[in-house]
């Protein structure tokens, strides 16, 4: 059989083996860079970019999500992983209560008196509440009060049992809300976010021996978001720094608030939470007009007031980046504009969220004559890009002014 056809010159093989050594120098050179160059980024290793004082890695959030008031997703980490958003749970409770504010079943100025019954939830062990002595009254808003600053899980119950009658027919209406918002991963078991069997005999009838609320970084952000648009005097509440009650004064567990020891600029709520699982944070904070909303969940280890204190490191320094890189802006001015080679009438201003350093601003207008910016992005699932609507002119307008330009 004759091989001539199948060998290779002389020279080519030469060049063949120079080829082939270069490729296994590069192969090689991939393979001894330590395995961080190419690991995916994780919150300590982000948040450790801009952290004013170094974060360990002990403290590793298990997730994390930051979206926009637009519902932009600006950063996320492991954000469907299921766990325990402990009082997290108590932003669902203010919700339904600003709902039936909202509707007029109930007012901020309200008066609950204290009954024998809500003074025992108040002296349950290892819950967090401020004390209720009977005869005693306080508002709607003093409760509310309560939840932000004391995170209160007494006053989510008596709130519970003010507007649905009892905590049981309320938690309905909390999982009844989570799905109508499309928190698809969260099943909530009460008012309070503790585990079920720690509240005894006050835990919802129909949800006992349930244990813990799951919920997910995304679905609480989906919470945050939807809070804020709907209901933004929740901010009103979750921005207060103090409050005096019966000469008790409340303080906030939100270290990341304006006067506190991890202050962050513009952050105004809105809720912490504590369990077992760990430590977790909903943070919200506004810098020329652009919101953000931050969900960060479980820092471990538990208990740990170093743990504590780094979820609101962690949460503020990769709040810093997003702020630093994006900005909340006019992006398109209301009037006549030519676009794609076409002559629109915008009918009103565009805002959007972008990069600082994007150079150039590509946009798009769709079959319902709605233009918006185009570039890669992710939003939390029923929201969308801001949009405008846009009037095409006729082409014979268009031809006019193309000629004379």
């Amino acid at each position: 059989m004759r091989m001539t056809g199948m060998l290779l010159r002389k020279g080519d093989r030469n060049l063949l083996k120079k080829w082939m050594r270069l490729f296994a120098i590069c192969l090689f050179m991939f393979m001894m860079v330590s395995p961080d160059t190419y690991a995916a980024s994780n919150p300590v290793d982000d948040a450790n970019e801009v952290a004013e004082q170094p974060i360990s890695e002990q403290f590793q959030p298990k997730s994390v999500m930051i979206a926009s008031q637009t519902g932009q997703i600006l950063y996320d980490y492991h954000p469907n992983e299921e766990t325990d958003p402990a009082s997290l749970t108590k932003i669902m409770t203010m919700y339904l209560t600003l709902d039936a504010m909202k509707r007029g079943d109930i007012k901020g100025s309200d008066q609950i008196q204290i009954t024998p019954e809500y003074q025992k939830m108040t002296e349950l062990p290892n819950l967090s509440a401020s004390p209720l002595k009977v005869g005693e009254s306080y508002t709607v808003d003093q409760f509310l009060d309560q939840i932000t600053l004391k995170s209160s899980n007494a006053a989510t119950l008596i709130l519970a049992d003010k507007i649905s009658g009892d905590s049981s027919k309320f938690t309905d209406q909390m999982n009844q809300k989570a799905k109508k918002l499309g928190m698809a991963h969260t099943h909530f078991t009460n008012p309070t976010g503790a585990d079920t069997k720690l509240l005894e005999e006050f835990a919802p009838k129909s949800y006992k021996g349930e244990g813990k609320t799951t919920s997910t970084a995304r679905d609480m952000n989906k919470l945050m978001y939807h809070i804020i648009k709907v209901h933004p005097n929740v901010l009103k509440y979750s921005k207060k720094t103090s409050a005096k009650q019966h000469g008790e004064v409340l303080t906030p567990k939100n270290t990341s608030l304006k006067g506190q020891e991890n202050e962050l600029k513009g952050a105004d709520g809105l809720k912490t939470g504590t369990s077992d699982d760990g430590y977790n944070l909903a943070l919200t904070a506004k810098r020329n007009g652009l919101r953000l909303n931050e969900t960060i969940l479980n820092v471990q280890p538990y208990p740990d007031q170093a743990a504590e204190n780094a979820r609101h490191l962690i949460a503020n320094s990769l709040m810093e980046q997003q702020f630093q890189d994006y900005e909340y802006k006019k992006v398109l001015s209301k009037g006549e504009h030519k676009i794609n080679d076409q002559h629109y009438n915008v009918k009103a201003d565009l805002y959007d969220v972008v990069p600082k350093d994007m150079d150039k601003v590509k946009f798009k207008v769709n079959d319902k004559d709605e233009i918006y910016i185009d570039y890669p992005r992710q939003f939390i699932k029923g929201t969308k890009a801001p949009k405008v609507k846009v009037e095409k002119e006729n082409a014979f307008t268009s031809f006019f002014k193309d000629l004379f330009e």
